[in-house]
């Protein structure tokens, strides 16, 4: 195992091989090897050359540049990564009391020399996933696999990475791909709701509405009530859905609809796991017990049928074109 001069690059560089399998790309993992170094090495650099800085960013990149020292993360190359913006991504890897680990796949390190910006950029993506990991490791480990917190998550690190780009990439002129302007774009006009739509098909300020509702120190009663009550008052707009004609403001519109209809049975069950001393099986959690809140999730499906398709097309068309749209 390699030794590094000073620099962040001190953490140990580990490639399992149970992340590889045959691959007819013409350069091997001894190839990609120097190529992360050098992308970690630079996005040094940038981060502490910039004339700018942001305490949040701070806060996230500099802990996690001070656990890779230590070797509590390590960086492991995908030989075998979806060939877009999805190939890197942060395991935890706590079930198999293995080192927490940032997964970067080869896309991120083909593209280096022409667009570093996405790696840098990425990068940050991924320490504020592990930044919640180490300081909220119960809560992130609990909730992972929940929908609603996922995307939360998710918003995020893209509000990070976006505050990143804003000081430390824009500022230091370095030349910025379309994926970033979009991000970027989307930040200041709308916090993240976009993307969150598209790459988590979610609405995000329903989401926050819910989390509020959540954590609230209401009755569980009182909590389903005011989430009848949301469901109501779609219900109550719904007609006015034809009359939009631009295609962005109609999706976002939709996304509050189908948001409602997938995710209210997470969040009720959330609720009550939130009172029980006892962990609830999901498997066997229902609305039942909450007729009103029932009927109204199901007035809602039933209405938004029509638009399942044009809503699913999008979703799609958007996602593909943001995550290969360099």
């Amino acid at each position: 195992m390699k030794q590094f001069t000073y620099s962040f690059i001190l953490f140990t560089f580990f490639v399992p091989n149970l992340l590889f399998g045959e691959t007819t790309k013409q350069k091997t993992l001894s190839d990609y090897e120097p190529i992360l170094r050098n992308a970690i090495t630079q996005f040094e650099t940038v981060f502490k050359s910039s004339p700018k800085k942001h305490d949040l960013v701070e806060q996230k990149v500099n802990f996690m540049m001070g656990q890779a020292i230590k070797g509590e993360i390590t960086f492991l190359i995908d030989m075998n990564a979806n060939q877009d913006l999805s190939a890197m991504g942060f395991v935890d890897f706590y079930n198999e009391n293995k080192k927490p680990a940032i997964v970067i796949g080869t896309y991120f390190l083909d593209l280096f020399d022409k667009n570093p910006s996405i790696f840098y950029s990425a990068l940050v993506h991924e320490f504020t996933h592990a930044y919640d990991f180490f300081n909220s490791q119960r809560y992130f480990l609990f909730y992972k696999n929940n929908r609603i917190v996922k995307a939360l998550f998710e918003a995020d690190a893209y509000a990070i990475e976006s505050l990143f780009i804003q000081n430390y990439l824009v500022t230091q002129k370095i030349k910025l791909t379309k994926f970033e302007s979009f991000l970027i774009d989307d930040f200041e006009k709308t916090g993240m709701s976009k993307i969150i739509l598209i790459n988590q098909i979610a609405s995000l300020p329903l989401l926050h509405s819910f989390l509020e509702i959540r954590d609230s120190k209401d009755s569980i009663e009182t909590k389903v009530n005011s989430l009848n009550q949301i469901g109501q008052n779609l219900i109550a707009k719904y007609d006015s859905i034809p009359s939009l004609k631009e295609q962005e403001i109609k999706m976002e519109i939709l996304a509050f609809y189908f948001t409602y209809r997938v995710l209210l049975d997470q969040l009720v069950y959330d609720i009550e796991q939130k009172e029980s001393e006892e962990i609830i099986n999901p498997e066997t959690f229902t609305l039942e017990k909450y007729p009103n809140l029932l009927q109204t999730q199901k007035e809602i499906t039933q209405k938004i049928k029509i638009y399942e398709k044009e809503f699913e097309d999008y979703i799609i068309k958007e996602n593909q074109r943001i995550r290969t749209e360099i």
